[in-house]
């Protein structure tokens, strides 16, 4: 079992739940976002994703790059202004982990919380807090920048 590093990104917006839930699980936005990343599956569509939906989110330069599999293991879809979650974990050579994300209503919209734990392989544990400090930038800038998209 890898040991892991753990971060948490918490947004607010005046976003309703399901359209923040629909913005943050585009996964086609995903390759548009993040640099040098393109998204590939079969369901790439916040409704269309369900337990055992697999995606990869391949980053690369030319030929050099990993793959970044992940699995949908739950997920509860926004219904009628309710909250959202799914738990998404990561199964690839390099990048292993869990995600937990969550929307949830307030007077003003949602709150957007992605809870993740991370492993890269061939990192000593000592440089978690490193990569703790460095995913949860990314992650965020990510977040806030699909949460901006229409």
């Amino acid at each position: 079992m890898w040991r892991m590093a753990a971060f948490d990104v918490h947004l607010e917006t005046d976003l309703p739940p399901a359209e923040a839930w629909r913005r943050v699980l585009d996964l086609r936005a995903h390759s548009e976002v993040i640099p040098l990343t393109t998204v590939t599956g079969d369901h790439l569509e916040a409704a269309a994703l369900a337990p055992g939906s697999r995606f990869v989110a391949r980053t690369a330069l030319g030929p050099i790059g990993f793959d970044d599999v992940m699995v949908i293991d739950s997920i509860e879809q926004p219904v009628d202004g309710s909250g959202a979650r799914a738990r998404i974990h990561k199964e690839g050579k390099l990048i292993g982990g869990t995600i937990d994300f969550r929307v949830t209503p307030t007077t003003s919209g949602s709150t957007v919380d992605w809870v993740q734990q991370i492993s890269v392989r061939g990192v000593p544990r000592a440089a978690d807090p490193v990569v703790a400090r460095v995913a949860r930038t990314a992650y965020g800038k990510a977040l806030r920048d699909l949460l901006r998209r229409g």
